[in-house]
């Protein structure tokens, strides 16, 4: 592969974060609780027991930001009953 064909894949993720948040078409306040609650989640996995709260929280927010995780995946987590109804809220 050459640098040519790997820039473009390098330019879609080195968006910033408060990029992410301008360009979420789902609105930016119904990412702040499901980054919180994703964050929860992540922090219960082995793999990032070494990573700091800072760290947790925005890979959180570009996961939630960039649409890998929606209030279907943090139901599968297992949300209380109380964050779903916000979430029925918030779409």
């Amino acid at each position: 592969m050459s640098k040519k064909e790997a820039a473009p894949d390098a330019a879609k993720t080195d968006k910033t974060t408060e990029e992410m948040i301008l360009d979420f078409g789902k609105g930016k306040y119904s990412a702040i609780p499901m980054a919180a609650i994703w964050a929860k989640e992540l922090k219960k996995r082995e793999e990032n027991r070494h990573l700091t709260p800072a760290e947790l929280l925005d890979l959180a927010l570009r996961e939630v930001l960039s649409g890998k995780v929606g209030w279907k995946d943090l139901k599968k987590a297992g949300v209380p009953a109380e964050i779903e109804a916000a979430a029925k809220k918030g779409e």
